[in-house]
């Protein structure tokens, strides 16, 4: 890939030249570029997934650049990457679902009002974190949102029923990002 300060040669060109090398303008300079090719046999599943996938992130981006929520945008705006825009920002967000990266059961030991720790994180916000225990036979025994800590990484779930049956307990942790993607993360004890 070339690029060019619009010199004498390049000028301000944009478009496609022969089929074969395409112009853009790119934070101020001209970029060169291979033009792209079709493929000759349609996508694959996987690609039409994919594409599938990338138009709604395009509706979910074009949404929020649509200004209907100004806090949005200006939240987008604030997490800019370098070379990045909002809506590019919003995209990417889309794209990318919150990771449950811990689950601290320390101070879980079965009790009414016993902590559970669960760390998320997002490569925006994670605006929500929901917290089920199941029973050792696989029955859910109780559900219910936490509370994100004042270090902004970690959310705290309360327990409202007694669990007596510690033993092939299973904690599940789903975090929610803006876009409502999902990430979960499972601990048996």
């Amino acid at each position: 890939m070339a690029h060019s300060n619009n010199s004498v040669i390049t000028g301000k060109f944009q478009g496609m030249l022969g089929k074969e090398l395409v112009f853009r303008e790119w934070d101020g300079k001209t970029v060169v570029a291979k033009a792209p090719r079709s493929p000759k046999n349609g996508p694959t599943p996987t690609q039409e997934k994919t594409q599938k996938k990338f138009l709604f992130a395009s509706q979910y981006a074009k949404a929020v650049i649509s200004g209907n929520n100004p806090d949005l945008v200006d939240g987008y705006q604030a997490a800019l990457r370098p070379r990045q825009n909002v809506y590019s920002r919003a995209l990417e967000d889309f794209l990318s679902a919150p990771e449950v990266a811990d689950i601290t059961t320390r101070t879980y030991k079965g009790a009414v009002g016993d902590k559970i720790v669960v760390r998320a994180v997002d490569d925006f916000r994670v605006v929500s974190v929901r917290v089920e225990i199941y029973t050792g036979g696989g029955d859910l025994l109780e559900e219910g949102e936490a509370q994100l800590n004042l270090n902004g990484l970690d959310w705290t779930y309360t327990a409202t029923l007694e669990n007596s049956q510690l033993a092939g307990t299973v904690i599940k942790a789903i975090a929610t990002d803006v876009p409502n993607n999902e990430g979960t993360l499972e601990l048996a004890l």
